[in-house]
């Protein structure tokens, strides 16, 4: 796109680098992975202009994304600023499955360790897709129409374990959810192990794409112990405790 610049007097460059950049797997074009966008954006910081009203989500969906990637500049319009799970149903739940609580994370710590498949690089945990089984035929149950569920995982061996035991959910990796919405969205987040090591999940920029999907409730799943060791994600479960609710797995009620 560099030669239709040259003719230009004037460029407008529209996006948002705090998102998923391109893939890059030739490692000679690394430097790729930095894009033109985030280079002008250093250039000309004077001539940068950020949008910052979202007519998406709930506002308690979006303030960690906010402060965490957008200095706190993130506004909720008025018209989903307070958007709950009960205006689908026209009633509120008794679980935290359920309620109108915006933002809930499921512990799982310590119980389900990750797996990695013969000749795999990527990453699974069947016992925690189990558990978002059980989510997803908590809300089902609760009158939620199975399109307005979405799941979303970092790892293309969990997304494909997934879809063998779930098939009226729309399941994908983080990168096929971008730019998509679902009044609910669940993550689940693999990682579980005795090193504490969380791989990619330390690219940031997934975890922005992730967390500003859903519109309505927004419900994460994984290991707080292991994800803790990353200060961004520990911060995450600290606003999850003070905004929202974080219940171990075991406390649950799946029954409908």
């Amino acid at each position: 796109c560099l030669m239709p610049l040259i003719k230009a007097k004037k460029a407008v460059f529209a996006g948002d680098h705090k998102q998923l950049p391109p893939t890059v797997l030739n490692p000679e074009a690394k430097e790729l992975s930095f894009t033109m966008f985030e280079r002008f954006i250093d250039i000309y910081p004077i001539s940068v202009y950020m949008l910052k009203i979202q007519y998406r989500m709930n506002e308690l969906i979006m303030r960690f994304s906010s402060d965490m990637f957008y200095n706190g500049e993130l506004i909720a319009d008025e018209n989903v600023k307070n958007i709950r799970l009960s205006d689908l149903t026209g009633k509120e739940g008794n679980s935290p499955i359920t309620d109108n609580t915006p933002v809930i994370f499921i512990d799982t710590e310590g119980k389900f360790l990750e797996e990695v498949k013969k000749g795999s690089k990527s990453k699974y945990n069947p016992k925690e897709a189990h558990v978002v089984k059980k989510v997803i035929d908590k809300i089902e149950s609760f009158g939620i129409n199975p399109k307005d569920i979405g799941v979303i995982t970092p790892y293309k061996d969990h997304e494909d374990y997934l879809k063998k035991i779930i098939h009226d959910v729309e399941v994908k990796t983080v990168d096929g959810f971008q730019g998509r919405e679902k009044e609910i969205i669940i993550i689940s987040l693999v990682r579980s192990n005795p090193n504490e090591e969380i791989g990619f999940l330390d690219d940031l920029r997934r975890l922005n794409v992730a967390l500003t999907r859903a519109k309505r409730k927004l419900i994460i799943i994984g290991d707080s112990k292991t994800l803790s060791s990353n200060r961004t994600y520990k911060k995450l479960i600290e606003y999850i405790k003070e905004n929202g609710k974080l219940i171990k797995f075991t406390d649950l009620d799946y029954t409908n």
